[in-house]
């Protein structure tokens, strides 16, 4: 069985500024920095799946057909509950729910079980975090999003690691 999640992937550039222009304003929240390579934003979290269970996921997937668009990430935040920090934006962008709730419809028949609760894209940049971020509103950092992707949760001696085994393009 394997772990999987459905998400959107930050490229270098954009990891590169997160690690300049936001990190920092993270480093009194003392909690563990994730990875910079394991950074995403989760669309759909599937869970325990076989090999039939990631076929269907694939194929319902490609049944997606979204136009890329661009996420502004410039919200810092924190929820106390489960200890931890993120990044998103203020203004979530239409066409980034409707990815997510068709995302969300279309895997039912692989065996998803739908959240109850509203979509909330966030970027996890800490676990374990003891407060909030040092300010809440943060230099915008822009994401071009042209594809998302089904990923694996791998867990390793040196901690969980991201492995993505597929993609999907946007319309452009």
């Amino acid at each position: 069985m394997k772990r999987l999640f459905f998400a959107l992937w930050p490229d270098d550039i954009v990891v590169q500024k997160i690690n300049q222009d936001a990190v920092p304003h993270f480093n009194n929240c003392q909690g563990h920095l994730l990875k910079p390579h394991n950074w995403h934003i989760t669309l759909a979290y599937f869970g325990a799946a076989d090999e039939t269970m990631q076929q269907c996921l694939e194929q319902q997937a490609a049944k997606i057909k979204i136009e890329s668009f661009e996420l502004r990430l410039n919200q810092a935040g924190y929820w106390p509950k489960v200890k931890v920090a993120w990044l998103a934006p203020i203004n979530i962008p239409d066409v980034l729910s409707r990815l997510a709730n068709e995302l969300q419809s279309v895997i039912i028949p692989c065996g998803y079980k739908a959240e109850n609760r509203v979509y909330q894209p966030h970027l996890t940049l800490m676990r374990k975090a003891k407060e909030a971020p040092a300010i809440a509103e943060i230099s915008t950092i822009k994401m071009q999003m042209n594809k998302f992707c089904l990923v694996e949760s791998l867990s390793t001696t040196a901690g969980v690691e991201y492995k993505i085994l597929k993609h999907w393009d946007f319309f452009l």
